[in-house]
């Protein structure tokens, strides 16, 4: 039994990132170890307030939700009540037992948090549920020329390029945040980065300093096993997520449209009255409860994943794969590395709306599609992500960091 303290910024599911840190944390009690949830935004959700588990909740706004603009921009860059109060936490932890995992920071907690925790001199491992430690925006994306950036992080380039999908006051913000966090140490420095998929050690690698280890641990897939879907007898093409140029509706609607292929849209977002305008048939359904997504999925010929930027995991793909749903993924995401081409669905090459539309067209032929669909649902069941397989490499990670008596990445071999 160990002590471990997660570090979130929302006590509750505001997205995946908290999701899975909520999820693991439950998990981890039950699993017999002290767990310590530090976080900033309430309400506390449920799954939290059970035996084994402390909360230390700051009760602030997220950045967002902060009516106080100027309050929120400060504490944005430097969360002071965060800091003290995270301190006091791993003061009072045992010193050869105890194990932080940071899981979200960008939207209430702050770089505040990461000197804390070198400080402490207790091991230290960070998920990369975004790219906010190393890119100021969070993406690696040129959200108004809808490109991935190339740039480190407040290089010249960088520093010039007007990047942010708000407002360019915005980037200047953000970029000194990442300044702020700089200059007290970094924010990758002194821990250990969990990766969520090749993909993402590709793009994250070269803006790594040297010594800087990363381990793999992929997020949990939380759906059940109905045997594979009937897909032959289905009719559209599913996207699942925000309506955005990253996300790459757009594309999607385009692509539908030249290929006449029906269409269905779970989520909202900025670019939903583009999606209208290029395919006027195309049902946008809004935003869903998970349940019922997972319905949605089912009832698909296949989910479709045209991101633009480069996705750290793809859950939505897996949930297709593991229903038994083709997929056809932009090859430049981290979805891309569950598909085999025309064996459980298809790839094409990225923010390329004929070549998907070529995809979509494949996806014609009945008999073709059933076997893809049964070909994705046994390759997913035959090496499942469950919860219990990311708690199990979660614990492996935590006891190498423990028995090392790690603070430092360089000293950290990955399991």
């Amino acid at each position: 039994m160990s002590t471990i303290v997660i570090l979130c910024d929302h006590a509750h599911p505001s997205g995946g990132l908290a999701k899975v840190a909520i999820t693991g944390a439950a998990g981890l009690a039950r699993r017999g170890h002290r767990v310590h949830v530090f976080t900033a935004v309430p309400p506390i959700d449920p799954a939290l307030l059970t035996d084994g588990i402390t909360v230390h909740c700051l009760e602030q706004p997220d950045l967002k939700g902060n009516a106080d603009r100027v309050q929120a921009a400060v504490r944005g860059i430097w969360n002071r009540e965060a800091a003290r109060a995270l301190e006091s936490l791993l003061g009072s932890c045992p010193a050869n037992d105890t194990v932080v995992h940071i899981h979200g920071w960008a939207k209430a907690l702050s770089p505040s948090v990461f000197p804390v925790c070198r400080k402490s001199g207790l091991p230290v491992l960070m998920t990369l549920h975004d790219y906010f430690p190393l890119c100021p925006n969070g993406a690696f994306f040129i959200f108004p020329e809808g490109a991935n950036c190339p740039h480190r992080a407040l290089s010249a380039g960088c520093l010039a390029t007007d990047c942010d999908a708000r407002a360019r006051h915005h980037k200047w913000w953000r970029a000194a945040r990442h300044a702020a966090a700089a200059l007290s140490g970094g924010l990758t420095a002194g821990m250990v980065l969990v990766t969520l998929s090749d993909r993402q050690r590709a793009v994250i690698a070269p803006h790594l300093a040297p010594g800087t280890v990363t381990v793999p641990i992929p997020n949990p897939v939380e759906v059940e096993d109905r045997g594979p879907a009937p897909v032959a007898g289905n009719r559209p093409v599913l996207f699942v997520g925000r309506l955005s140029r990253e996300k790459g509706a757009a594309l999607l609607a385009d692509a539908t449209a030249q290929a006449g292929c029906p269409v269905r849209f779970i989520g909202d977002g900025e670019e939903a009255d583009v999606v209208r305008h290029l395919n006027p048939d195309a049902q946008l359904a809004g935003w869903l409860p998970p349940d019922a997504v997972l319905e949605e999925v089912r009832r698909a010929r296949a989910l479709v994943v045209p991101s633009l930027w480069y996705e750290t995991f793809g859950l939505a793909a897996y949930e297709a794969l593991a229903t038994g749903v083709p997929v056809v993924v932009s090859d430049n995401c981290a979805a891309a590395e569950t598909v085999e081409t025309g064996e459980n669905g298809f790839l094409f090459r990225s923010g390329d709306a004929a070549d998907l539309t070529r995809c979509l067209k494949l996806l014609s032929n009945d008999a073709e599609v059933e076997r893809m669909g049964r070909s994705a649902y046994d390759r997913y069941w035959q090496a499942p992500f469950t919860l219990d397989r990311h708690l199990d490499r979660v614990e492996e990670v935590y006891r190498t960091a423990l028995s090392s008596g790690l603070s430092q990445p360089a000293q950290v071999r990955a399991p």
